[in-house]
């Protein structure tokens, strides 16, 4: 149990190596199936993205003792994500849902199952079958001549297992664990590539060897099963057998495939010793005698007899002439097989609409019968294989209640099969292969093997789209999750006649009502307009695309963001216009809106192109000549920007705008210039004296417009970011940041020419502090340890620090202003949402009155304003005449049962709170609680309080914590055991509350420790500690003497 112990603290300190430098150094078999277990989950902590080395070796310690942890959660998270992070999410889902019958209701093992559901039903790989064939032929390419050297000159096959080593090594990134085989035919180079008797190996071979690239076909032969090979003798240990050597009873069966019997004297004896292998050199001598693609073809399977039948029999040599005379043709190439290994079947239906996709089939064809019966039996195993190689099996299913007459079966196989010449048309016989299809009462079915799904699916989707269904989708091969809907027909939205919208007049009219020139209610106007959206889309009354594509949307939604004017509202501007362009024709207003945000967003030679456009389409409409005038000043064009405040003039006579744009153009005013102005003259006279309380934000928005270059060159030299990783205007500058050794997102909420504008001396500072690495760490209101993450820059140097929980996939944010100071009262988490588990009233009521029986009446409780797995309370217990100290005491930490081991089950451990003893002139103020010095005890409860929710694991009597550093300056305590109650009267002692429903709650003391009594109850243990500890008072005492120093 310590060494379980001491491996679980090296997890709370990130030290996992440590963890398996220690159990590697275990012999394999003197390793517990818990040491296993643990060594597993430190090789999963230490895995980088990509590495797929430490979870292989993670499944290989974990998967010897499925049985012995058959039941159990950390055992089931553990394998499952092992296989998650392997890209294998078919068994990964089989275990996390194991590990969730062990702990129903466990928030993260629930988010990984949806999150598996996600990426089986839409299966997405880092490189597909597709790419990693290609990468294997490239691979062989390379190195296929030094095979070829090492056939022709190892003469007495010394080089067997190098060659066999350098191919494998070349074609494994396709073909993981594919056997094959190298040889030479006398002629050319020979690749045998082996299914190893199964039907559903082939289509993935076949595929890779039509792949095959000339340079390579040029010398080499590339094989998909083993070839006929007349007078092949096999060795098995000192026995050499022949085909001629083994008698055979065929039997015919319903699909004209044979049954076999087969006995062979020589192997008798090795029956006994070694069945697997006589079944081997067997089903060798079959594959050899006929050839392997045949055997798959036409053996239905074989059983071997000990002793010889009773009936006449047939040499094994001469199963070829067996199955002429049933009038089958062997075959020898793979593909020519699978091409004519169609098989029809029929089913009974289920007559529910509603059902399982494919349920309603009543008639079908396949060459592939094991998809459907492991779908029909909910099974996945031939999935779960194609999935790790990167191939998707599945289906494309349409409703089929459109199709009706005479020929209506005939219409139903004719678009089945138009879909599929219309999705290798435009995917190419690359990205598929199809394995027949289904008809059912309801809908049609068309099956395939994916060597690149978002091929297939793309093309599908156009088909679809094109065609006079009302939907499509596609469904893998797997019961257990869900469809992904490719296509499916628009409802006819409702428009309204009086204006040709989605929105009413009424709407409008309510939309009107927000525009009172103040941004708040521009606000508000862009929330009433989401709102309906999304309303109208959850309703069924017409959807997102519709919704985009609606002219009076479109318009009332730019004006919104174009008035709230912020960077980030021209920026979604800009992105909701463009879908409704096709109904803007004759609307120079929408135009003048895009042209605007364009503008604002740095887009200038768009928002060029647009306001050209908007003159051409409506050049009655005055406010697209003021637009337009600006832009052709400044890219150069005075004339034509002269031209463009004439023609607005035209339309409205003396307008303040027209004739400031005017003498601006002939002063040659820069485009920023040009728009810092009012549309209101006493407004902008205000503006223009510097007097307008808006004046900066005006400012902020139009530093959005143009690059400073020289700005920008600055801030380069400043931060230097990897030009690879620098991303721009997407809608933020973004990119990675190295502080102190640690990574962290550096994210200027802006464009390139808001960043290049911002002051260069307050970036140095910012870079400052982000060095000195005073941002790195923090706590979590709650105690909890937590790392920078990302720092978010706005426009107004306001800055946004978002730190991520060390133990925890969660983040919380707080808020700086420019000078770096917190701003008070700011606070985000993202798990401001989640339910806590907290007492009933009940439990409450029964923890508080056993706290006041046990250590005294109580009036301040720090309450715990954050609370996302747990609600803690801190009780704070006054000194008192019988005892002359605070006592801390938690009430929450109780609510959440923690994971104790089976065997430990009797003694209900799996409720606690914990209490600490501070003395009577330990400061707990509010202003002193800011300070780490007087702090350290509540935050090192609230610690303890969660360590069994963030470990998955349990406190009980002599459990100790360690933490890297020091809990404060001015102390060397940096660790606490927990130990019974002290300073209690025995016979009132209150260490175990019963709760009303009889489960029990177990106070235990929290002592703080120095490292050296920490390493001292390590190498003894803890009742040899606490033996020590007891000449030392439970009372905190920051610089109190070491139990282990050697009295005088």
């Amino acid at each position: 149990m310590e060494l379980l112990e001491q491996c679980q603290q090296w997890f709370e300190q990130d030290e996992a190596q440590k963890v398996i430098d220690t159990l590697e150094a275990i012999p394999t078999g003197e390793r517990t199936p818990e040491l296993d277990s643990e060594l597993a989950k430190a090789y999963i902590a230490i895995a980088e993205m990509g590495d797929r080395e430490p979870f292989e070796k993670a499944l290989e310690l974990l998967a010897p003792h499925e049985e012995y942890f058959a039941e159990d959660h950390c055992w089931n998270y553990r394998i499952a994500s092992a296989y998650y992070y392997l890209d294998e999410e078919g068994p990964a889902l089989r275990y996390f849902e194991k590990a969730l019958e062990a702990r129903p209701g466990d928030n993260d093992t629930q988010e990984y199952i949806d999150d598996c559901r996600r990426r089986l039903s839409l299966p997405r790989f880092e490189k597909n079958f597709r790419e990693r064939t290609q990468e294997a032929w490239a691979a062989f390419s390379q190195i296929e001549a030094e095979l070829r050297q090492i056939i022709d000159t190892d003469e007495t096959h010394q080089r067997g297992d190098e060659l066999i080593k350098k191919c494998g090594n070349a074609l494994k990134t396709a073909l993981r664990d594919t056997s094959f085989e190298l040889g030479f035919n006398g002629e050319k180079y020979e690749l045998i590539l082996s299914p190893e008797g199964l039907r559903s190996r082939l289509f993935p071979l076949v595929y890779f060897q039509k792949q095959a690239p000339e340079s390579v076909l040029e010398h080499w032969n590339i094989w998909v099963g083993r070839q006929p090979c007349e007078g092949f003798e096999l060795r098995a240990g000192e026995i050499e057998v022949r085909a001629e050597d083994v008698q055979m009873w065929a039997e015919e069966t319903e699909d004209h495939q044979v049954s076999l019997v087969l006995y062979c004297e020589k192997l008798t004896p090795l029956l006994k010793e070694d069945t697997d292998k006589v079944w081997w050199a067997l089903s060798m001598l079959v594959d050899q005698t006929i050839g392997e693609v045949s055997a798959i073809a036409f053996v239905a399977g074989f059983d071997v007899y000990a002793q010889p039948k009773d009936e006449p029999a047939k040499l094994l040599s001469e199963l070829p002439e067996l199955l002429q005379s049933m009038g089958l043709s062997l075959w020898r190439d793979g593909g020519d097989y699978l091409g004519n290994s169609y098989r029809a079947y029929e089913l009974e239906p289920v007559q529910d609409p509603d059902a399982d996709w494919r349920l309603d089939v009543y008639t079908g064809s396949c060459r592939l019968p094991v998809l459907i019966n492991d779908y029909l039996t909910a099974r996945a195993d031939t999935v779960d294989e194609y999935h790790r190689d990167g191939i998707a099996a599945g289906f494309l299913c349409y409703p089929v209640d459109g199709f009706a007459g005479e020929d209506r079966a005939e219409q139903i196989l004719q678009f089945r099969d138009d879909l599929r010449d219309a999705i290798l048309e435009k995917a190419g016989a690359e990205a598929v292969t199809f394995l027949g299809g289904a008809t059912g009462l309801y809908f049609g079915y068309l099956d395939f093997l994916a060597w690149d799904l978002p091929a297939v699916l793309d093309a599908a989707r156009d088909f679809f789209e094109d065609s006079q269904i009302d939907q499509g989708g596609f469904h893998t091969f797997r019961r257990d999750v869900g469809t992904v809907r490719l296509w499916e027909k628009e409802i006819e939205p409702d428009i309204h006649p009086e204006t040709g919208s989605l929105l009413s007049a009424e709407d409008i009219e309510t939309l009107a009502a927000f525009d009172e020139g103040v941004s708040g209610y521009f606000g508000k106007m862009l929330g009433w307009l989401q709102d309906f959206i999304q309303n109208g889309v959850e309703e069924g009354r017409f959807s997102e695309k519709q919704a985009r594509q609606d002219l009076q949307i479109a318009l009332w939604y730019a004006f919104a963001c174009n008035n709230l004017d912020e960077y980030r509202c021209y920026y979604k501007a800009a992105e909701w216009m463009k879908d409704s362009e096709k109904n803007a024709t004759g609307c120079a207003t929408w135009y003048y809106r895009y042209s605007v945000a364009l503008m604002y967003c740095g887009r200038l030679e768009e928002a060029l192109e647009y306001a050209e456009r908007g003159a051409k389409e409506e050049p009655d409409y005055p406010w697209i000549w003021l637009h337009l005038g600006k832009l052709r000043a400044h890219f150069g064009d005075k004339s034509g920007a002269l031209d463009a405040v004439k023609q607005g003039l035209k339309l409205e006579p003396g307008d303040y705008e027209f004739l400031t744009l005017k003498k601006e153009i002939r002063a040659g005013a820069t485009l920023e210039q040009m728009e810092y102005h009012w549309i209101d003259p006493e407004a902008d006279q205000t503006l223009q004296e510097g007097l307008d309380a808006d004046a900066d934000d005006k400012q902020r928005s139009i530093s959005c417009i143009t690059v400073n270059k020289d700005g920008l060159e600055r801030f380069w030299s400043i931060f230097a970011p990897d030009p690879e990783k620098y991303v721009a205007n997407a809608p933020y500058t973004q990119f990675p940041y190295t502080v102190n050794g640690h990574m962290v997102d550096l994210v200027f909420q802006m464009n390139e020419a808001g960043l290049s504008k911002l002051d260069a001396v307050w970036l140095e500072q910012l870079k400052g502090w982000l060095q000195s690495g005073q941002w790195l760490e923090r706590l979590h209101p709650d105690g909890r340890a937590a790392c920078l993450d990302t720092v978010l820059v706005g426009l107004d140097y306001r800055m946004g620090l978002l730190y991520k929980l060390t133990e925890d996939d969660a983040y919380f944010q707080i808020f700086l202003n420019p000078d770096g100071t917190e701003q008070e009262g700011t606070f985000w988490s993202s798990e401001e949402n989640r339910v806590p588990e907290v007492y009933t009233e009940e439990e409450m009521s029964a923890i508080e009155q056993h706290i006041k029986n046990t250590f005294g009446e109580f009036e301040n409780v720090f309450h715990e304003l954050v609370s996302p797995d747990i609600h803690v309370d801190i009780c704070v217990v006054p000194p008192s005449e019988r005892r002359n100290y605070y006592t801390l005491v938690t009430m929450g930490m109780g609510a959440h049962r923690m994971n104790v081991p089976k065997e430990l089950a009797e003694y209900k451990l799996e409720r606690a709170e914990l209490a600490i003893a501070l003395p009577p002139d330990w400061k707990l103020d509010k202003d002193s609680m800011q300070e780490q010095r007087w702090y350290w005890p509540v935050g090192l409860l609230k610690v303890l309080a969660r360590l069994p929710i963030s470990n998955d694991t349990w406190l009980g009597f002599g459990h100790t914590m360690e933490k890297q550093s020091p809990f404060a300056e001015d102390t060397e305590l940096c660790a606490a055991i927990l130990t019974g109650l002290q300073d209690m009267d025995l016979d009132t002692c209150g260490e175990v509350c019963i709760l009303p429903g009889g489960e029990e709650v177990n106070f235990y003391q929290v002592l703080p420790l120095y490292r050296e009594e920490m390493e001292y109850k390590l190498e003894h243990d803890a009742d040899a500690l606490l033996e020590r500890l007891a000449a030392v008072s439970f009372v905190v005492c920051p610089d109190r003497p070491s139990c282990l120093e050697e009295k005088d």
